[in-house]
């Protein structure tokens, strides 16, 4: 029993790489864009930086996942975990260069990548029903309060110099340990796998949900945490105070996805996803009115609440239909979705913000978010009234 808590801590400390590998570079880039004012598009290659690590997941993903459903997910993990360290020193080791910066966090992409889907798959043999909703909670909790962590020493460090980001990224060697000496990856018997392909083709159109939820929660995720360092900057916010913010709204949705198996003993699935859009929705019409730092804090709270409700609910979601021996492949898929929504968050939502100023930005983000919300309900509606007509 104490085996298989140690083996569940290192595995929720794995899974923090992912807002370690984007979310701690954010309160640097205003000093990054002024480090490389000279290149044309500064500003857009700087967010880049924090973005381009989700190109490289989406592609790698699929990829990792085949390999964690043949391969010993364990050595996979370890081997990531060492990458990940690895490329993070680069970025600091190259910090003349915004180009060779942005093919470390290439490299960095790629160790993300097959470290999100291992942590994912192994839990998914460890816990089941119940227990792994729990799982997810804190899966979600671990990553937000790491990113909490991980961006107050992030903010404190850019108020130094904005290369000394990079160094935070050696933490992934403390991990290793851990995972070496206390993570297994059970094994997936062929009888098992061969039932399990017998029952996949029955899920695609629930599997098709997830993929697109995952993009657009990402695309909502990162449409505010790369826009907000510079609204807040616009108020004339120190690198600190960003970080401080971000830390904050990551805080929020942590420790409401740590209540996560909590409430889905008293909602389902649909009703958790429902509530969870409603509240970002909410967060983001505050956020357009926001007239002060402290408003900009509170309405992120609210947007981090929403988040940390979903976060954990989509994953549980799809290990509900998936089969075990699937379940690398499908978590490598998602990843896909979510990191294509990551990368191209900043191209499909740079012009708007640009164009419109960020206050009628986070309007337009709600009035979408209310509109999605209000067809779901209407075509959720036809559905039961149609089923009703058939009884």
């Amino acid at each position: 029993m104490k085996t298989e808590r140690l083996a569940t801590c290192f595995l929720l400390l794995a899974s923090t790489m992912t807002i370690l590998a984007s979310a701690t570079l954010a309160p640097a880039l205003p000093a990054m864009t002024h480090a490389f004012h000279a290149i044309p598009h500064a500003e857009f290659w700087v967010k880049m930086t924090l973005t381009l690590p989700g190109l490289v997941i989406a592609l790698c993903a699929p990829l990792a996942g085949a390999l964690v459903d043949k391969l010993d997910s364990r050595h996979i993990l370890m081997h990531a975990l060492l990458l990940f360290s690895i490329s993070g020193f680069l970025g600091f080791y190259w910090q003349e260069s915004l180009w060779l910066i942005l093919m470390s966090r290439a490299l960095m992409g790629l160790s993300v990548a097959f470290i999100m889907v291992s942590c994912t798959t192994i839990a998914g043999h460890y816990y089941t029903g119940p227990s792994f909703s729990k799982y997810m909670g804190w899966q979600s909790a671990f990553g937000g309060f790491g990113g909490v962590v991980f961006l107050s020493i992030a903010g404190v460090l850019a108020d130094q110099h904005w290369t000394w980001v990079f160094a935070i990224y050696a933490l992934a060697l403390m991990v290793w340990p851990g995972v070496w000496r206390f993570v297994n990856a059970p094994c997936i018997s062929t009888k098992l796998a061969d039932t399990d392909s017998a029952v996949a083709s029955l899920n695609k159109g629930a599997f098709l949900g997830c993929c697109a939820l995952a993009f657009i929660e990402i695309m909502v995720l990162y449409g505010l945490t790369i826009q907000l360092p510079f609204y807040l900057s616009d108020f004339h916010a120190s690198p600190s105070t960003i970080g401080f913010a971000i830390a904050v709204f990551l805080f929020a949705m942590s420790s409401v996805s740590l209540c996560y198996g909590r409430i889905r003993r008293s909602l389902s699935i649909l009703q958790v996803h429902f509530l969870g859009w409603f509240i970002i929705a909410l967060g983001f019409v505050v956020q357009s009115g926001a007239n002060s730092i402290a408003s900009i804090i509170a309405a992120s709270v609210i947007t981090g609440i929403g988040l940390g409700l979903i976060r954990p609910n989509l994953v549980v979601w799809l290990f509900e239909f998936v089969p075990v021996s699937r379940r690398g492949k499908a978590m490598g898929v998602i990843m896909t979705c979510y990191f294509t929504g990551q990368f191209l968050s900043p191209m499909l939502l740079e012009p708007i913000s640009r164009r419109v100023g960020y206050p009628l930005f986070f309007h337009f983000v709600a009035v979408t978010i209310f509109a999605g919300l209000t067809m779901m309900a209407c075509a959720l509606i036809v559905r039961r009234v149609r089923q009703g007509d058939m009884v």
